[in-house]
């Protein structure tokens, strides 16, 4: 009979039904993200059932985000009248929900008055400790579960994994009685975390099984430090043994180690690659083929990839936004984007890219109007990077007073890089009244680093005042700290070589 209801386009009475018949009917539309039909099959069912033990989890689980958090106290409120709500399997469900909807105080009300509580249910309190980031209490929790199993332990890996705290990640990793997979994937990240990138590797080669995740948990580790070319070297080496097969995010941490190094060539044959394989079409890849056609100077590439894609999300309208900003097409921007706001909501990233836009083009009041709006008519938030973006905007057309008083009237202390772009358009137009004012709230910060005093000495000397600049220049020599050297590089064969200045071979 269930299998008959499920199938049939002929939908039936409620009354004929049954209630295990309904919970399929929920489940399979709770899966499908249906959660508003999901609500309207739990009503129908009331009409001659009793919602019972397996009815409740999968509601409750279709409510675990912030879009239906009144629904989901809602969903409490009618549990709590009925004889299920003491129930194991619907307690810890509700434990789930509040931790999901990150009220931790709520999720641990719910573990308090649970009269049985099985290795899952101390798990999924564990779980809600480490997700909202709170280690020591679920150092504690840990400590007191009567039982622990293999999930128990890859829970406190992967929440010293998170921070970067390698050291009790190793303690966890030794003590464990046995170790999957994901054991094994929580170390390596916990060894990139903390920058140990040849500890993340070595653990990487000592793995008795790899997967998807393992592959690309050491592929961000070498991205998010910056070793491009260890990227692709070892993408290459994921495609020779041909023992897992990449996946979205593989595809996107590789393009962008191509971005970063400018290798057109070799992110041509992992777009030809992702297409092979199907990936091509995912929204995530879209917008990293997009930023690594942008940032090797293809504009007609990026262009191709994006009106060619079926599928447009946020993401890939601001990789195009940040293309056309790169290559200095404001005014395209700018169009782009009110074709953009036809289809989907911008967002903070969107922002910072048509700022750049604008701030490249020239385009001030355009720029500046963009700003205003962001607030009141997006209700995007104002982050740093778009007071970064705004100053800079201002200080490239040497509206220096502007750009100082947009520093002076921010909601939060001005961070480097915006104190960096106006003290950029000082050494630029040569005005030393607003560029030592900056400098004032630069020495407010500790520790300058090489950039800070070649900004400053390069303002001085910019005014013809070589004896303040040979300060700074003897400052930062004094302090141990070294100008970080220039860099170029060339790609011959698929392989980028990087030269320092002074280089002979």
């Amino acid at each position: 009979m269930a299998h008959h209801l499920l199938q049939s386009s002929v939908p039936p009475s409620p009354n004929q039904i049954d209630l295990k018949t309904w919970n399929k009917i929920i489940k399979r539309q709770v899966v499908q993200g249906n959660t508003k039909g999901a609500f309207h099959s739990y009503q129908q069912l009331q009409q001659s059932h009793t919602p019972d033990n397996f009815t409740y989890p999968v509601l409750l689980k279709a409510v675990s985000n912030h879009s239906y958090r009144h629904i989901a106290l809602t969903l409490h409120a009618q549990i709590a009248k009925t004889p299920f709500h003491n129930h194991m399997l619907v307690q810890t469900s509700l434990l789930n929900m509040y931790s999901s909807l990150r009220q931790i105080h709520e999720a641990r009300k719910v573990f308090d008055c649970m009269q049985v509580k099985d290795t899952v249910a101390w798990n999924s309190m564990l779980d809600a400790y480490v997700s909202f980031g709170s280690l020591d209490v679920a150092v504690q929790v840990f400590d007191e579960m009567p039982e622990r199993d293999l999930y128990s332990f890859n829970i406190m890996l992967s929440g010293y994994a998170e921070t970067g705290d390698v050291e009790l990640a190793r303690k966890v990793f030794d003590e464990m009685p046995e170790r999957n997979v994901v054991s094994w994937n929580s170390m390596v990240l916990a060894c990139g975390k903390c920058g140990d990138v040849g500890g993340a590797r070595k653990v990487f080669d000592e793995m008795p099984e790899r997967n998807v995740v393992s592959w690309n948990t050491l592929l961000g580790v070498y991205l998010n430090n910056g070793l491009f070319d260890e990227v692709v070297v070892l993408f290459e080496m994921m495609r020779v043994e041909k023992n897992v097969l990449p996946d979205y995010l593989t595809m996107t941490t590789a393009l962008s180690a191509c971005a970063g190094l400018g290798l057109l060539e070799k992110g041509r044959e992992i777009h030809v690659y992702a297409l092979d394989l199907g990936l091509a079409s995912s929204t995530h890849v879209i917008a990293s083929l997009i930023d690594m056609y942008a940032k090797c100077g293809c504009v007609d590439s990026f262009l191709i990839v994006f009106y060619k894609s079926k599928v447009r999300d946020v993401f890939c309208w601001n990789a195009l936004i940040s293309g056309l900003a790169l290559h200095g097409y404001g005014v395209v921007a700018l169009k782009v984007f009110d074709e953009m706001l036809l289809r989907t909501k911008p967002d903070d990233i969107t922002f910072i890219a048509l700022l750049s836009a604008c701030s490249h083009s020239g385009l001030i009041k355009e720029g500046q109007a963009l700003f205003e709006s962001m607030e009141t008519d997006f209700g995007v938030t104002r982050r740093m990077e778009h007071y970064s973006c705004i100053v800079d905007l201002l200080g490239r057309a040497g509206f220096l007073e502007s750009a100082y008083t947009v520093i002076d009237t921010m909601p939060f202390r001005p961070g480097r890089s915006v104190l960096g772009a106006l003290l950029s358009a000082c050494v630029n137009y040569r005005d030393l009244e607003i560029g030592e004012k900056v400098v004032k709230i630069l020495l407010t910060f500790e520790g300058l680093n090489d950039g800070d005093y070649m900004m400053v000495s390069n303002l001085y000397a910019s005014c013809d005042h070589w004896d303040e600049a040979d300060r700074w220049r003897a400052m930062m020599n004094d302090s141990g700290i070294v100008k970080t050297a220039g860099l170029s590089s060339i790609e011959i064969g698929n392989r980028v070589h990087k030269f320092l200045a002074g280089n002979m071979h």
